[in-house]
């Protein structure tokens, strides 16, 4: 069981490795003329400033889900079926990632793409915590009989990244700098403290 469960882990690295990777590879640097001027070069490499950013953002947002995901595998000592499609479904999530990232980033600003882009975090979010609350629950001895995780602070954390993702696509209706928002990132851990033990 031991070698299987490491070939799930294995599995699911690799879809987090490659979806990094897509983003990355996504970004075409530009190909400046010769004899081209610093400040012309300047103006044209400004035209990737976006989906650099933007390929930023997704890079640590995807390394969140892939950190909650490798916590939620050292606890684990046994799968069913039902767990590897939530495994799957989390990951397909996840793979889209780099095709929503590039859809917002590389066309002009409106609430529609980042309708999109958000729309795919609020799945990958809930669809993590959906596959935490199964892995987790006793009745389905999946995990060590001693695990202590606290589910009332995972189910915060889902609330406050979805309440971030909704409130960034729902400004963008309003406002081109509605992805600022994604800084309420770096008060979470202040927001949302785990109980102490």
């Amino acid at each position: 069981m031991k070698f299987q469960l490491e070939r799930v882990l294995l599995f699911s690295d690799a879809v987090f490795a490659i979806a990094i990777m897509l983003m990355i590879i996504e970004i075409k640097p530009p190909h400046l003329p010769e004899h081209i001027s610093f400040i012309e070069s300047l103006q044209i490499f400004s035209g990737k400033f976006l989906v650099i950013i933007g390929t930023i953002l997704s890079f640590y947002l995807i390394g969140f889900f892939w950190y909650k995901h490798h916590d939620l595998m050292k606890h684990l000592v046994a799968f069913d079926a039902k767990f590897i499609r939530m495994n799957l479904s989390l990951l397909l999530a996840i793979a889209f990632i780099p095709f929503s990232t590039a859809f917002v980033f590389e066309n002009a600003p409106s609430p529609f793409t980042l309708l999109v882009y958000n729309l795919n975090y609020i799945l990958a979010t809930l669809l993590n915590y959906r596959i935490y609350n199964y892995a987790l629950h006793p009745s389905n001895n999946l995990c060590q009989s001693d695990i202590t995780e606290d589910l009332s602070h995972l189910k915060k954390e889902t609330l406050y990244a979805c309440g971030v993702y909704t409130l960034v696509a729902i400004v963008a209706f309003f406002t081109p700098i509605a992805p600022a928002g994604y800084a309420l990132f770096a008060f979470q851990e202040k927001i949302v403290k785990p109980k102490k033990k």
